[in-house]
């Protein structure tokens, strides 16, 4: 028996308890940095080796060449600090606008035809947040060449939100066609009290 929507909070929808989940899951990525390192990498060779054999100085470069070639693509400080803290702000808004959409739209008591459509809108732009974060994401692995996905599984979560999502546009849709057509929900009543029966 499915829960009255005034009897509904927005801690008991599936979506919204997904979104949390991805939202929780968006910002340990952002905390982490992609994965990459916050400062820059100690060289193999120190200081004093380098000034008590200045005759292996050539050698010291070709270590510290293949030194960096190796660590270049960890280093956060090997891109400009805007686009890291830009493509920060984006996941983070994006996250936290998928759960304000979630919620604002259970909100929504839907006994007009007008907040059928409002809370159908807000269902789509909640979708809209899936497919921004989905981009975000494959942005940050292309441009920095990481995997973020050794961090953390944040792919399967997209996907089990969206899903949900998806579910609860399509139980809202269904019920606005009933609110415009009563005769509908009237017959799928019955249908369900009939599958009911001959179950007993």
């Amino acid at each position: 028996m499915s829960v009255p929507s005034w009897n509904r909070t927005a801690s008991k929808l599936d979506a919204f308890y997904e979104a949390v989940k991805l939202r929780h899951i968006v910002t340990q990525i952002i905390m982490r940095n992609f994965g990459l390192k916050r400062e820059k990498y100690n060289s193999l060779i120190g200081r004093q080796a380098r000034e008590k054999y200045p005759e292996l100085k050539r050698l010291f470069e070709r270590i510290d060449n293949y030194q960096n070639e190796v660590e270049k693509q960890k280093l956060l400080t090997e891109y400009p600090e805007w686009i890291i803290e830009k493509v920060r702000e984006n996941l983070f808004r994006y996250s936290s606008d998928l759960v304000s959409n979630i919620s604002a739209a259970n909100e929504i008591q839907c006994r007009t035809k007008e907040e059928y459509v409002k809370r159908i809108l807000m269902e789509d732009a909640a979708i809209g947040n899936i497919a921004q974060i989905r981009q975000e994401v494959l942005f940050v692995e292309e441009f920095f060449n990481i995997d973020l996905s050794r961090y953390m599984e944040y792919s399967e979560q997209l996907e089990n939100t969206k899903n949900y999502l998806y579910k609860w546009k399509k139980s809202t849709i269904r019920d606005y066609d009933e609110f415009l057509h009563p005769e509908k929900k009237e017959a799928r009543l019955q249908k369900e009290k009939q599958r009911k029966e001959r179950k007993k």
